[in-house]
């Protein structure tokens, strides 16, 4: 089911406006690029869940097209709600029920979800802590990820370089929400995760292979996601292909030889508790 969101956990309402305007735009583009890598992400953060996945019920926050769903569904839960600010990214999801919803003011009872998986999401709240008071509020523990602070591939800055050239400028909500080292900061995180309520808290990094590797693959990943929406749409179909073809070329030329280069190994810090 969809329904009316009810509050901005994004920060102010323009910069969740927008935000989710992004994600709605990148939709179509995610199963072709992003979905590859937060696949293999999603599969790592379950297998890190802190209670059983055998007959859970599990709400997948910031769930996106769910691919962390269906990863806990592939691990035996029994049902997934996929929560999200955006409609759009919701209506390409498979297996979990859809709902349209802030992380910050869930339209769930307390204790309704054994699980909660909060996948690359806490970054883009204004408050991480009301996001975790809130999965504490729906659920019996939580398993989260974030990107480590500091991590990057030589990929990023290759294809971001060459999009620059055609006249990328990141959006204004990614230039809020990016320096979001709080969200990756695995002490932080622990002390926010105990100060809603959970014990037993853990917050560790763990390298995670994609199995990304070619510059095509790379360059997918990049234009997928939701930053890259506005850019996109400012060009025509041609401008769209000769863009590609200048960041495949950027990327193949630096991660030839690079440190970091080559396949994409993403460094991924995970919050267990319960």
């Amino acid at each position: 089911m969809v329904g009316d969101p009810i509050r901005t956990g994004g920060g102010t309402t323009e910069l969740t406006t927008a935000l989710r305007a992004d994600y709605d735009a990148a939709a179509a583009d995610w199963a072709g690029g992003p979905e590859a890598m937060y696949e293999a992400l999603a599969r790592s953060l379950v297998a890190s869940a802190p209670v059983p996945l055998a007959g859970s019920l599990v709400l997948d926050l910031g769930a996106g097209t769910g691919v962390a769903g269906r990863a806990a569904l592939a691990a035996g839960a029994r049902r997934v709600v996929g929560a999200d600010l955006s409609e759009g990214m919701l209506r390409r999801g498979r297996g979990e029920t859809p709902v349209l919803a802030d992380a910050v003011a869930l339209p769930f009872r307390d204790s309704a979800f054994d699980l909660v998986l909060a996948a690359f999401c806490l970054n883009h709240l204004g408050r991480v802590e009301d996001g975790l008071a809130e999965a504490r509020r729906v659920g019996a523990a939580i398993a989260a990820s974030a990107f480590a602070p500091g991590w990057t591939h030589p990929a990023k800055d290759a294809a971001d370089g060459a999009f620059r050239s055609f006249g990328y400028q990141p959006p204004g909500w990614y230039a809020v929400l990016t320096p979001g080292s709080r969200a990756g900061d695995p002490e932080v995180l622990a002390e926010n995760a105990a100060a809603a309520g959970f014990t037993r808290v853990q917050a560790r990094t763990v390298s995670v292979p994609t199995g990304l590797a070619t510059p095509a693959e790379l360059v997918a990943w990049r234009l997928g996601m939701a930053h890259y929406a506005p850019f996109l749409r400012s060009l025509d179909p041609a401008g769209r292909a000769a863009a590609r073809r200048a960041a495949e070329r950027a990327v193949a030329a630096s991660i030839d030889g690079a440190t970091g280069g080559g396949p994409l190994v993403v460094e991924m810090v995970v919050l267990t508790a319960s």
